[in-house]
């Protein structure tokens, strides 16, 4: 199957649709969104993200009906958009921007600053929101059914180098984390969920967790830029390790909890590793009949006639699209 740009602003507008409809929620219109959602996301972040969380979550909590009720409509808004091919590239825009924002002040960061892991949803949902849109956009030549851009590879390889980089960091390069990380997913995932987490916890975590995790965040960077099976491998164990996260540390991001606000980063992830399949290495553009077009270099003498046999050194042949 070819995977083209359609088919990412389709799958984000699927996302943005679900964002819409969580933030629906009846929790959602009260003032314990703001301080039990919003709030919590400014807690051990730099000292200007942390007082532009609370100054949101303040303001949000002036009047929650009516802050939630634009956020919904926006992302509501989003995802209808890209279901049209005509406001596709007016809802992309959007889709980054709101992303962005909803990055800093909703998320602080996606939990950068303040310890978190690939596994647990760093970077954070919203800048792969971001990413996702940026990888999408319409193509000058070939619209939306060009496939996804080239730079989902490098986007893939920097996702995978910053995952091993933060869980080499202090508090996270040691089995005890991976022991935290099920803790504290067991409190809020769905009984079956959790039923599982307690039961990779009753087992001990090899002391070796953390420098395996390393490792294979490291091969699925360096896998991606070889072409062929190599890449298929990187993006096969990466959406593995992600669905495992996803599952077992974000708890299919807590949708039945009443209180989530998107899916996490588990199903961003999994978009990126399809574009960077569809993805294809940029080259230099040529027609079918190869025509080229003799230009002249005036300032360097006489004039020479385009379409004849003989070629001047003063003239220029550039391929033309």
């Amino acid at each position: 199957m070819r995977i083209t740009r359609r088919h990412l602003q389709v799958s984000l507008a699927v996302l943005w649709l679900l964002d819409g409809a969580l933030q629906c929620q009846p929790y959602m219109f009260h003032r314990s969104f703001a301080d039990g959602v919003l709030a919590p996301a400014g807690m051990g972040q730099p000292t200007l993200i942390a007082a532009m969380v609370h100054w949101a979550a303040a303001g949000v909590s002036v009047a929650p009906a009516l802050a939630n009720s634009g956020f919904a409509l926006i992302q509501l808004g989003i995802g209808v958009g890209l279901l049209t091919r005509r406001f596709a590239r007016p809802a992309l825009t959007a889709s980054v921007v709101w992303a962005l924002s909803i990055w800093v002040v909703g998320e602080g960061l996606g939990g950068l600053a303040s310890g978190s892991t690939l596994l647990a949803g760093a970077p954070g949902a919203a800048l792969l929101y971001a990413v996702v849109a940026y990888l999408a956009w319409p193509s000058r030549l070939d619209g939306d059914d060009a496939r996804p851009s080239w730079l989902a590879l490098p986007a893939w390889c920097a996702l995978w180098l910053s995952g091993a980089l933060l869980q080499f960091v202090a508090g996270n390069n040691s089995a005890s984390s991976f022991t935290m990380m099920l803790h504290t997913a067991q409190a809020s995932a769905p009984g079956w969920i959790a039923s599982i987490d307690r039961v990779l916890l009753e087992q001990r975590v090899p002391s070796w967790t953390a420098a395996a995790a390393i490792a294979v965040y490291v091969l699925v960077a360096v896998w991606s830029a070889v072409p062929g099976w190599t890449r298929r491998w990187s993006v096969g164990v990466g959406v593995i390790v992600t669905v495992t996260g996803w599952l077992l540390i974000q708890g299919l991001g807590d949708l039945s909890s009443g209180r989530a606000t998107d899916p996490n980063s588990g199903p961003l992830v999994v978009l990126m590793a399809l574009a960077v399949l569809g993805a294809r290495p940029p080259r230099t553009a040529t027609t079918n009949v190869g025509t080229t077009i003799g230009l002249e270099l005036a300032p360097f003498g006489s004039a020479s006639t385009l379409g004849g046999g003989v070629r001047s050194p003063n003239v220029l042949e550039v391929s033309v699209p």
